[in-house]
C-alpha cells in the first residue's frame, strides 16, 4: 500500500541493471513496472516480512523477459523464483500497512550483484 510520503526503493531491470528511486504514489510503482502492480511479499526465515517486490500483474501474459536477479532475490526470501519484467522493491509494510524504505542490507546486496547501474533515468 502506498502513502503520501516518499519511499526509497530500487527498480531491478531484466538486463541486470538497477535504479534507486523514490516512490510516492501508485503511479510511480506502475511506471516502474510498466503496468498494473501486484505485490510479492519477501520474508526472512523466521516468517517476518522484510520487503515487498512489485511486479506487473500481467507480465507473463505480455511475455516480459525473465528477470533473473529479481527472481533470485524472490527465491532467497521464500517465493517463486520466476519474476518477469522490471521489478520495484521497497521495504516491508509498517504498522499502518504503508510501504517503508528498502532495507540498507537488501539495497547493498542488489548493488553488489547488479551488472551495473542503469544510467538512463
Amino acid at each position: 500500500m502506498t502513502n503520501t510520503k516518499e519511499v526509497k526503493g530500487v527498480v531491478v531491470n531484466p538486463d541486470g541493471t538497477h535504479e534507486v528511486r523514490l516512490f510516492k504514489q501508485l503511479l510511480d510503482y506502475q511506471k516502474a513496472v510498466h503496468g498494473t502492480i501486484e505485490a510479492v511479499r519477501l520474508y526472512d526465515y523466521n516468517g517476518l516480512e522484510v520487503a515487498c517486490a512489485y511486479v506487473d500483474d500481467e507480465g507473463l501474459l505480455k511475455q516480459y523477459p525473465l528477470n533473473t536477479m529479481a527472481s533470485a532475490i524472490s527465491f532467497l526470501f521464500g517465493n517463486t523464483p520466476h519474476l518477469v519484467g522490471s521489478v520495484a522493491i521497497v521495504g516491508n509494510s509498517d504498522d499502518e500497512g504503508y510501504d517503508t524504505d528498502i532495507p540498507d542490507y537488501l539495497l547493498t546486496l542488489i548493488e553488489k550483484i547488479s551488472s551495473r547501474h542503469n544510467l538512463e533515468s
